[in-house]
């Protein structure tokens, strides 16, 4: 192993061995490497700096002016260098400040800064090398996200195992998790928690996330090292009575030795972002020099992989959070118009007329919606949605459909869901 990987993990063998344990054969591996990057960095005062892959002329660096030209709020600087593996350090400070203002039960005593990622699946693919070895327990909702699988299951080897979130009658419970973490045997458990969620567009109350934070409490009083990953990707887009701060927020009050909150959340979703690539990785951490420990460690991956994120979309997440109120009013707007879809998506589908075609799982947030249909396959469905009404759903398992009301106007939601269920009879005759 390298001499800095062993005496990273040498420092969290003295301040938080626990969290040493919780590393994969490659988490316990990784370092920042004191190599081109660290050189660079010394050069940076320099008058001759012939360190970094750039080039430059007598005004600076060398750039096309008709591609400067897209960028005509970003000055030169925030456009063509490379970002630093760890994000552009004016943006981890903003989003650092947006979560604790959004999250005011958690200080910043609590926290490590949020680290860029190349948004959130980059994100989770780091959790994964950090945490999760062949053969080790990923333990996620039975609705899930499919690329859980591609990066847990599939590129990690993970023994993936589900657990309902919903009963018989479409209500969400956290029943099925309590009972869940009152059988597992397991050393070590990577927990997966997506709220608003992918596909069901469902986010817990107050008390449910209570019960939840409970379920891992129970695990980890057992001796099972629990690292709870939290996908904050549709976090903020809230229309009912829920628990509006992250639920790594209330994992993070447990401060259990063997309990590692993660949260990953970014730009992708909450500003309407999409093709930026701009997230964040945050752990519940305490000692200064885990933290140090963890952020080396991030930094390695991220150097060993992307090397890092795309510097002019930091910049412009950074930009609009330093002049923000013009742009906070913009997704304000833009959440309004989804809350608007949401309220007639909702009264649409529970009426009594559509009660013999599905049954909707609860949902309240989000851009989605889920429906058990009845009488006919999902993707069966799906092709005859697009091919007779052009109307484009997806199919989720073997009972299951979602649908964005996101991406469908108001005033053809109607439409749309009476559409779906004619093509059910249809299917069903």
């Amino acid at each position: 192993m390298n001499p800095i990987a062993l005496e990273l993990n040498e420092k969290l063998k003295k301040s938080s061995p626990k969290l040493l344990d919780m590393f994969s054969d490659l988490g316990s591996s990784m370092y920042y490497p004191k190599g081109i990057l660290s050189q660079s960095a010394d050069a940076k005062a320099t008058k001759y700096n012939a360190t970094i892959g750039m080039a430059t002329n007598d005004k600076g660096m060398m750039y096309a002016d008709d591609l400067y030209d897209v960028f005509n709020h970003l000055p030169e600087n925030q456009v063509f260098p490379y970002a630093p593996p760890q994000g552009l350090e004016s943006l981890r400070t903003l989003w650092l400040n947006k979560f604790l203002k959004e999250n005011p039960d958690l200080n910043e005593s609590q926290i490590t800064k949020p680290i860029a990622t190349n948004a959130l699946t980059h994100g989770l693919s780091l959790v994964g090398d950090l945490f999760v070895d062949h053969h080790d327990m990923v333990l996620l909702p039975e609705h899930n996200w499919g690329n859980y699988n591609l990066i847990f299951g599939v590129r990690h080897n993970a023994n993936m195992e589900t657990f309902p979130i919903f009963n018989e009658d479409g209500s969400f419970t956290t029943e099925h998790f309590l009972n869940c973490v009152q059988k597992l045997d397991e050393s070590k458990v990577i927990l997966l928690l997506n709220y608003p969620n992918n596909p069901t567009g469902y986010t817990p109350t107050k008390e449910q996330v209570d019960e939840l934070v409970e379920g891992v409490r129970i695990l980890a009083d057992r001796g099972t090292c629990v690292i709870t990953v939290v996908d904050d990707a549709y976090y903020g887009l809230f229309y009912e009575d829920v628990y509006k701060q992250s639920i790594f927020t209330a994992l993070t009050q447990l401060n259990h030795e063997n309990v590692l909150p993660i949260r990953l959340d970014g730009a992708t979703k909450e500003f309407f972002a999409w093709g930026f690539r701009v997230g964040f990785i945050t752990f519940g951490l305490e000692n200064q020099d885990a933290k140090d420990v963890m952020e080396a460690k991030v930094k390695g991956l991220i150097r060993s992989n992307i090397s890092s994120g795309p510097m002019p979309s930091q910049a412009a997440i950074t930009h609009v959070l330093e002049n923000n109120e013009q742009f906070d009013k913009q997704i304000e707007a833009n959440v309004e118009t989804l809350r608007e879809r949401y309220e007639v998506t909702k009264e649409v589908v529970y009426r009594d007329a559509y009660k013999e075609l599905w049954q909707p799982y609860d949902f309240n947030s989000g851009y989605f919606m889920a429906l058990r249909v009845h009488g006919v396959k999902p993707e069966t469905l799906r092709n005859h949605l697009i091919e007779k009404y052009s109307i484009g759903i997806i199919a989720l398992n073997k009972k299951d459909i979602r649908i964005a009301f996101s991406c469908i106007e108001k005033d053809d939601i109607e439409y749309v869901f009476e559409t779906i269920a004619k093509a059910i009879k249809e299917l069903q005759e």
